[in-house]
């Protein structure tokens, strides 16, 4: 699904070119990409060595300088009977300062959808940064398709959660493969999102250069009932971006975390059905678009139909 230059080369009527990335364009997308999310080198270095960027890439051209950039990644829309339609997270869409309040992020996303919908993939998806976003996403035709349970924990507050003995449970950091099996097997029977094992395997390594990593939560006789996914954000801050565990085991679950990844605020996600014992609240997470009638007609009955339909980690 990933674009090539024969066919996916879209001129539009003042000339801008839509095509994808190219190697040689790599300290253009570094520079808007610092310009529109302000990342450090580090990170954006880490970023294009750690991904098949090139096959990933989309960029909108004007007059020989790339004025848009995106990312189409591959992932899987399962519904709740577990079946399955292949769809594509648009990330990173971002436009260079020079170029911005034109409207052309919103032509590239046109492009793409064009072009997935050419290599039959009819849903894409994406995780708005703010609700000005949302509102901006919906002009384009996405709808809020994905829900998240949000909870902000100082360190004491999840000591006083976890009121069962510590024996109960253990944390161990695991692969990507193993990770994403149990993250399927708590997710049996709710709509969501699958991503690849590459996709995992990205995740770990922004992770464990954050100081964190992928988690499997077990008993104390090694058997598993859930994961977790944790990067830090500062020294005094932890995001757990997915929580995925039964409520009863969730504060220790926490808990165990804040034991291994000290700091004084933890940022917890779980699905939206799930974590009640934390506390927290659910807000629009993901938006959707559906490019065929079929597949519109079937949203209903399919992911993305309720408070349910959860996303994951968002690669944010």
């Amino acid at each position: 699904m990933h674009p090539q230059k024969k066919n996916f080369g879209l001129e539009s009527r003042d000339g801008m070119i839509a095509r994808p990335a190219e190697q040689e364009d790599l300290e253009e997308l570094k520079e808007i990409w610092k310009l529109c999310f302000g990342d450090e080198d580090r990170y954006i270095d880490f970023y294009y060595q750690n991904r098949d960027w090139v096959k990933e890439t989309a960029v909108l051209v004007q007059d020989g300088r790339i004025a848009s950039m995106l990312t189409m990644i591959p992932v899987d829309l399962v519904d709740k009977y577990g079946r399955i339609r292949r769809a594509s997270m648009l990330f990173a869409i971002a436009t260079h300062p020079d170029f911005q309040n034109r409207g052309y992020a919103a032509q590239l996303i046109e492009y793409s959808n064009e072009y997935l919908k050419s290599r039959r993939v009819f849903v894409t998806l994406l995780v708005p940064a703010s609700e000005d976003l949302f509102r901006y996403y919906r002009k384009l035709g996405y709808r809020e398709g994905f829900f998240v349970r949000e909870a902000i924990l100082r360190r004491a507050e999840i000591e006083a959660r976890a009121a069962v003995p510590d024996s109960i449970l253990a944390l161990r950091a695991v692969e990507p493969a193993e990770y994403n099996r149990m993250r399927k097997d708590r997710l049996t029977g709710h709509p969501r999102l699958d991503y690849r094992n590459e996709e995992l395997l990205f995740e770990k390594r922004v992770a464990v250069m954050s100081g964190a990593d992928l988690f499997s939560i077990e008993t104390e006789t090694r058997d598993v009932v859930g994961c977790a996914y944790a990067e830090r954000m500062s020294a005094e801050k932890v995001i757990v971006k997915e929580l995925l565990v039964p409520d009863q085991y969730a504060a220790l679950a926490l808990k165990l975390l804040s034991e291994r990844k000290p700091a004084e605020e933890y940022i917890v996600r779980t699905p939206s059905f799930a974590g009640r014992t934390l506390g927290g609240s659910i807000r629009p997470f993901g938006m959707i678009r559906f490019n065929e009638n079929q597949d519109r007609k079937a949203v209903k009955a399919s992911a993305a139909a309720d408070e349910d339909s959860y996303l994951g980690f968002a690669f944010d």
